[in-house]
């Protein structure tokens, strides 16, 4: 095989300029049980998974320039990573590890967020821009995103979530007090046993599947020009209505009116023996409800 000439080599040694310098991250910090951990960070990612240990641990690598901030008390982690003011750099990658039982606060911008295998007491998470991806136990957890992907597999009794732009899903264990929001992104839901349900969207629409339907409970969905698709169990026992301006209805129960004049439409029916109250609004969009399945 022909050398490359020496010219040519120099060349791509100068285009691919100086290699990033990396910093090794390996904290380890005792916590009480009940305390409490925060991570902020900006770009990269973020990996947070559970454990059985009392200490919170944190392994990675920090990009050039950047540094950790680390505040700890025997109830309290903080850690924040520190990026250089004069130039950009490459995001930091982490992996957080977490006692069972604490509260955990974990904020990024563009960075990917993925939480797992967590068994916590409150967990709230966020991010800008990153994909947020959750999975585990908690008491209580409130998920956010701006424009990334949000996607919840947390068995939970208080699940409030919101995107603005991002896909929502949540599947596999919410249950209780669910609290969905969007504007332009869709919402999947695949519940448990619901005894509160909201959802709202402005132009994205809904997928909605409940296992079951607590007695009592209630649901509200509302959304301007998105479409909604609610499945309820065999059993439901709600007062069910729906209200349109413009879009279909459509039910295997009760009978869709329409007035004489002008638009609209409205559906009000008895499920079981209405011991719960379901109501749906949408402005532009289509509604479907169906029952066992």
């Amino acid at each position: 095989m022909k050398a490359l000439p020496l010219t040519a080599l120099l060349f791509a040694a100068a285009w691919a300029g100086p290699a990033a310098a990396q910093t090794a991250v390996n904290e380890s910090h005792p916590l009480s049980a009940g305390g409490r951990v925060e991570i902020d960070n900006v770009a990269g990612q973020v990996r947070v998974i559970g454990w059985d240990r009392n200490e919170v641990s944190l392994t990675g690598e920090l990009g050039e320039g950047q540094r950790l901030d680390v505040q700890s008390s025997a109830n309290r982690v903080q850690l924040r990573v520190v990026y250089p003011q004069s130039r950009r750099s490459d995001g930091a990658r982490l992996e957080l590890r977490v006692p069972r039982g604490v509260d955990l606060q974990a904020q990024t911008v563009s960075a990917g967020l993925d939480v797992s295998g967590v068994d916590l007491g409150r967990l709230q998470a966020q991010t800008v821009s990153g994909n947020l991806s959750a999975q585990g136990k908690a008491r209580e957890s409130q998920l956010s995103t701006v424009s990334g992907g949000l996607t919840s597999r947390v068995a939970t009794e208080r699940l409030r979530a919101n995107t603005v732009s991002g896909r929502l899903r949540a599947e596999g264990g919410p249950g209780g007090d669910v609290s969905l929001q969007t504007v332009s992104g869709s919402i999947g839901l695949e519940a448990g046993q619901i005894s509160r349900l909201r959802a709202e969207t402005v132009s994205g629409g809904m997928d909605l599947s409940l296992a079951r339907f607590a007695p009592g409970g209630s649901i509200d969905l509302q959304t301007v020009s998105g479409s909604i698709g609610l499945r309820l169990p065999k059993d439901v026992s709600a007062q069910l209505g729906v209200q349109t301006f413009s879009g279909d209805i459509e039910s295997d129960a009760g009978e869709v009116e329409r007035p004489e004049y002008g638009p609209g439409r409205h559906l009000d029916v008895r499920l079981g023996s209405g011991n719960g109250d379901i109501d749906i609004n949408s402005h532009s969009g289509s509604v479907r409800v169906r029952r066992g399945g």
